[in-house]
């Protein structure tokens, strides 16, 4: 299991979806002499031929926009976020085309050596190809040639307990401890439920399921096998499949701790898993001897636990070899990683694949996010911005605090423990003060002394096993980031109790120190009162000021926040993209924060009609996205944010100061009654 999947139970909350790659190489509006700031409303005069803004605002503000964005054969999705990240990365490229360039003697351990060694190994498909899965397959070949489920473990166990592979038993992960977020706890990983829950039990769904088998029968002829063997193994995957995603958690119920939490002794885990030797893997993990481990998911881990039988053992052997291929197969031989891009893109609805040299340069910087953030600070940070920025944030957690002393279903009791959260928040701004160890512990060998991208990317995986290895035992250390400065996004990590935004996302059009102060509150303003917000969302909520999951709340304040809620998930079932519902209970947690950001920076800009209309036109504009039809589909099924679209529309409909800016009626199509109007922090 690749370490990115670790997210869905991290809690962290995410201004923007991050699962999927963003569009590159479509039309850029910038250098069509498009502005990165949303224009006025007021004084604007309504094209005969497009949407009014009373009827449907987001694309009265992104007609413009919209009609310049020409998504390529190669991209499946197109909005600021992605455009800046490209932004950012097309610059390290420059650098990495740079470096691969010179033949200056860099200091072994550099960033220069580590970057240009790397595009390398990446670049040198024939070292690849004669490479193929380097020293992941022998690993591969003794899961293959396990006689018992016994060996067939140990296999596992011993693959997870240096590079960290996890496929369905064996895996784990070391994170802050969600009751105790000072200290580090064990995390026993789920199974790799490869295409997902959604897809495997989805309505519509089918199609791309029988897609998948194609891939992992393609996957296992690629590996070596002959086609009556490959079609027996796909056949078998698929089986298992289908049975542990059965009992497996929604993407919903992931994000919920009181499902997720779930604190077992090594000798209850012993009895979860009856048909392994729980002590003999806990030691060949090497996280042997603790007080507890927590299970993530713990129905999923008695399904897996009952097909740990020896009648099972070739197609877990078949299970774990594909999702080991899948894994790798972006590092390994040109066919294996055309084929893992093919059924992503097919997933996507592209039908073009990036050329290699884009590819290539994007494995380096992937590989390497420390090293590029280190260099992007030096040219994309600026502290007139940062100062800027945190009189937004003082303003935003001043208004937060007034808008829950005015809620009259909380007690002064809980009213006090929320402000408190928000007087003891954590903000972090642009970059870290020191950089991860794990930039440092990363080093990269070159093609010349024996290296390649298998074995460099073997390596880093080796390096997350090691960190995590290191942590426990000691005293968290929250001054840590884990997310990369290049990084366009912003996020609220409750563990922490912080709000984190990377100096990617203070540029235009999020914030521009020449906006409007309006502009800049629905910008920059709007992405800050977000996550803000998600220290009171459904999830949020339950952890208190220290980052400990602890239920700060009485049974009468949690029954009327449930309450609440359901109102949310009602009102955004209403919508709907290409004729496919808006999943208001997988979406709730990202609605509340949009419904609270909305109403946070409307409630500071007060009866400023302008300021408002400048504020509402930035923030429609900030959401501006294209998406093939594939991909919307898939972010229906598996984003817990609403689409871009939803994400204005909808907040705005719910917001007092939207009517009052703009004279909505009821004859409006973004009218909604104000009895109707939704939202729990306003």
């Amino acid at each position: 299991m690749k370490r990115s999947l670790l997210a869905l139970f991290l809690a962290v909350q995410l201004i923007v979806f991050t699962g999927c790659g963003a569009a590159g190489q479509g039309k850029n509006p910038l250098e069509n002499g498009l502005s990165a700031q949303g224009g006025k409303v007021s004084g604007q005069e309504t094209d005969a031929d497009g949407p009014r803004l009373q009827d449907d605002y987001y694309e009265f503000i992104n007609k413009e926009l919209l009609d310049q964005i020409e998504l390529s054969a190669a991209d499946a999705h197109w909005d600021w976020f992605g455009e800046l990240d490209i932004a950012a990365s097309n610059e390290m490229d420059d650098i990495i085309r740079g470096l691969s360039r010179d033949r200056t003697a860099f200091e072994a351990g550099s960033s220069e050596q580590k970057i240009r060694d790397l595009y390398e190994c990446v670049s040198d498909t024939e070292n690849r190809n004669e490479t193929g899965l380097g020293s992941l397959k022998p690993h591969i070949d003794r899961i293959r040639n396990a006689q018992s489920i016994a060996e067939y473990v140990d296999a596992l166990v011993s693959l997870s307990g240096e590079y960290g592979f996890s496929s369905i038993i064996g895996g784990y992960s070391i994170m802050q401890d969600k009751a105790d977020s000072d200290q580090y706890a064990v995390y026993m990983l789920y199974a790799d439920t490869l295409i997902g829950k959604e897809y495997m039990e989805g309505e519509g769904t089918q199609a791309y399921v029988s897609l998948y088998q194609d891939y992992i029968e393609n996957m296992f002829l690629e590996f070596g096998l002959g086609e009556s063997e490959a079609r027996r193994s796909a056949d078998s995957v698929m089986r298992l499949l289908r049975d542990i995603c059965a009992s497996t958690l929604t993407i919903e119920q992931s994000y919920d701790p009181s499902l997720t939490y779930n604190v077992y002794t090594a000798g209850e885990l012993q009895e979860l898993y009856s048909n392994v030797d729980v002590d003999k893997m806990l030691r060949g993990l090497r996280i042997d001897g603790r007080d507890s481990y927590i299970v993530i998911d713990v129905e999923q881990a008695k399904t897996v636990n009952s097909l740990l039988t020896e009648e099972n053992l070739e197609a877990l052997k078949a299970y774990s070899t594909f999702v080991l291929l899948n894994d790798a197969a972006e590092y390994g031989s040109a066919a294996m990683a055309r084929l893992y891009k093919g059924m992503e893109n097919a997933l996507y609805g592209i039908t073009q694949e990036w050329d290699d040299e884009t590819i290539w340069l994007r494995l380096t910087q992937e590989l390497l996010p420390w090293d590029f953030g280190m260099i992007y600070v030096e040219e994309h940070f600026s502290k007139e911005d940062k100062e800027n920025v945190e009189e937004i944030i003082a303003l935003i957690l001043d208004e937060y605090e007034s808008i829950i002393m005015k809620q009259d279903w909380m007690s002064g009791a809980t009213k006090q423990k929320a402000v408190r959260k928000l007087e003891t928040m954590n903000v972090k701004i642009g970059y870290p003060d020191e950089w991860p160890e794990e930039k440092d512990m990363m080093q990269v060998t070159p093609v010349s002394e024996g290296g390649s991208l298998m074995s460099n990317f073997m390596r880093s995986m080796n390096v997350g096993v090691e960190h995590g290895l290191c942590l426990l035992g000691g005293r968290a250390d929250k001054s840590k980031w884990d997310i990369p400065p290049q990084t366009v996004n912003a996020l609220y990590d409750p563990l922490n109790n912080e709000i984190i935004f990377p100096a990617a996302i203070l540029q235009a059009p999020f914030y521009d120190r020449e906006n409007s102060r309006g502009a800049n509150m629905g910008g920059i303003g709007f992405v800050i009162a977000h996550e803000v917000s998600h220290a009171f969302d459904l999830n949020g909520s339950l952890y208190d000021e220290y980052g400990n999951y602890n239920n700060w709340w009485t049974d009468e304040e949690r029954a009327e926040y449930q309450r609440l809620s359901q109102t949310i998930i009602d009102y955004y079932n209403q919508y709907e993209m290409m004729g496919v519902p808006v999943n208001g209970e997988l979406t709730l947690s990202e609605n509340i924060a949009d419904l609270g950001a909305a109403a946070c920076i409307s409630s500071i800009l007060g009866d400023d009609t302008d300021a408002l209309d400048d504020a509402f036109s930035q923030m429609a504009y900030n959401w501006a996205a294209e998406d093939t039809a594939d991909f919307m589909l898939y972010s229906l099924r598996t984003d817990t944010h609403a689409p871009n679209k939803i994400r204005v529309n909808a907040v705005l409909s719910s917001c007092d100061a939207f009517y009052e800016t703009y004279d909505i009626e009821e004859t409006d199509a973004m009218y909604t009654a104000p009895e109707e109007r939704v939202g729990i922090w306003r």
